[in-house]
């Protein structure tokens, strides 16, 4: 399910990065990359020499990838998420606090834009999992801890055949709601959910070493920060409610998520 995975890049790139980057995405699965660097409209660089793209294909070929090179010009989310599907991309990456054009803007308005546009998977990585440094080992799926935050309908189920694929240490499962007007409502509520949450856990089971559920009351973006801090979530999967308009927030309860949290995204539309 990921075995392509298209990378914006752009000028200034380093390639020794975007090596521990082709590794950890080798190790979820990818086995084909698209390299797409976008020329924004009016950019000083629109139009210049894009040969330093061949120095990263190369770096990315030494680990054995498929490597493209592709480019596009004006708006940058929407060439992403345009590019994204015409190569047949199973999702985009994207990673924060990278020494490119776009850098002032991740998880600002291109990222927002990119989440928001997108009709494929988006992967933000941010601080965790962390890619490792000069001389130590690789990102291992035996160590992954992912926090599927979930609604328990139809369209927070659509993550559930890539958390299948991300595998792992632990998938912990949370469901956040608010609470019922009576004791009995409420009770009988706490039992549905309890079931719902059981029967995902039994789906997951053989893809992860554990497998847990919890479901909490309050504010959902600010439990998931919370649990997601409180077990060291590597991923937090996430379902899109719904494609916005141009115009409209990617969604409040999202963006706070995206925005606070040390571990990266996946966010599937």
């Amino acid at each position: 399910m990921f075995e392509k995975t298209l990378i914006p890049v752009a000028y200034g790139e380093k390639p020794e990065e975007l090596k521990k980057i082709g590794n950890i995405l080798k190790s979820f699965g990818s086995r084909s990359i698209c390299l797409f660097h976008v020329s924004e409209a009016g950019s000083l660089f629109r139009g210049s020499d894009i040969s330093w793209m061949e120095a990263h294909k190369d770096v990315l070929e030494e680990l054995d990838l498929t490597v493209e090179i592709r480019t596009g010009s004006d708006h940058i989310a929407s060439a992403i998420a345009e590019a994204a599907l015409q190569e047949g991309a199973d999702e985009i990456y994207l990673k924060a606090k990278r020494h490119w054009q776009i850098r002032t803007m991740l998880l600002g308005s291109v990222s927002r834009d990119l989440l928001r546009l997108s009709d494929i998977p988006v992967f933000v990585h941010k601080i965790r999992p962390r890619l490792p440094g000069e001389g130590e080992g690789r990102i291992s799926r035996e160590y992954l801890i992912i926090l599927y935050a979930t609604d328990l309908d139809e369209i927070s189920n659509r993550p559930i055949p890539y958390l299948m694929d991300f595998q792992g240490a632990w998938c912990h499962i949370l469901h956040v709601r608010d609470r019922r007007a009576d004791p009995h409502s409420e009770e009988r509520q706490k039992k549905k959910i309890d079931e719902l949450l059981l029967g995902a856990s039994e789906e997951l089971a053989p893809y992860f070493g554990r497998v847990s559920s919890e479901q909490r009351l309050g504010d959902p973006a600010g439990e998931v920060l919370h649990v997601s801090e409180q077990i060291k979530a590597d991923v937090i999967v996430l379902g899109r409610k719904r494609r916005g308009f141009l115009a409209a927030p990617m969604g409040e309860t999202a963006e706070r998520i995206v925005t606070g949290t040390k571990a990266s995204i996946f966010l599937v539309p």
